[in-house]
């Protein structure tokens, strides 16, 4: 019981600091936190979500096996009436990183969000699936606020496979006369 009072904080402290621009999604609004376990470091400003990890904002969602929330340290949030650890500086997901969004699903090892830089970085096996194209490689940054999206093949190359969509008007569409 006492771990699930520790995640709701997080969770709360999450949504409670105004300026914090860490998200799960773009849209904002409360976050919803399920893990098996949560851990609150105050001297390190930190919680740490372990096993099971499923955070959800909208219609965008994280799961991994372990994430760890750290905090700036400025700001004045305060959580269900416990002292606040200020703003969101990033999170680091670990261990079978599932990020999905309406418009991309991606899976790699390792995940950190940087709220400096607005960026998502995933790394290890790294899969991008948009729609039915599917690229893969080592590294993949999302660039938020610029709408970019670099990956990197590592020691490999990036792998895609892209299906262009067809106009259904043309004569793909059935509509051929012979």
């Amino acid at each position: 019981m006492k771990n699930r009072v520790w995640m709701a904080a997080a969770a709360i402290s999450m949504v409670a600091s105004a300026t914090a621009t860490a998200q799960v999604s773009g849209e904002g609004g409360p976050i919803r936190v399920n893990a098996d376990r949560s851990e609150v470091i105050e001297r390190q400003r930190q919680v740490v979500l372990i096993d099971n990890v499923d955070i959800m904002q909208g219609e965008a969602r994280l799961r991994a096996n372990r994430v760890t929330i750290n905090y700036s340290g400025t700001g004045q949030t305060q959580t269900s009436g416990l002292g606040g650890f200020g703003d969101i500086s990033s999170m680091e997901a670990v261990g079978e990183v599932y990020y999905v969004t309406p418009d991309i699903k991606a899976t790699g090892d390792r995940g950190v969000y940087n709220a400096n830089t607005d960026t998502i970085t995933l790394t290890g096996n790294v899969v991008l699936i948009r729609g039915e194209d599917v690229a893969t490689g080592e590294k993949l940054v999302m660039e938020l606020e610029a709408g970019r999206t670099i990956l990197d093949g590592g020691s490999g190359q990036v792998q895609m496979n892209i299906n262009p969509n067809r106009d259904q008007s043309g004569p793909s569409a059935g509509n051929e006369s012979n």
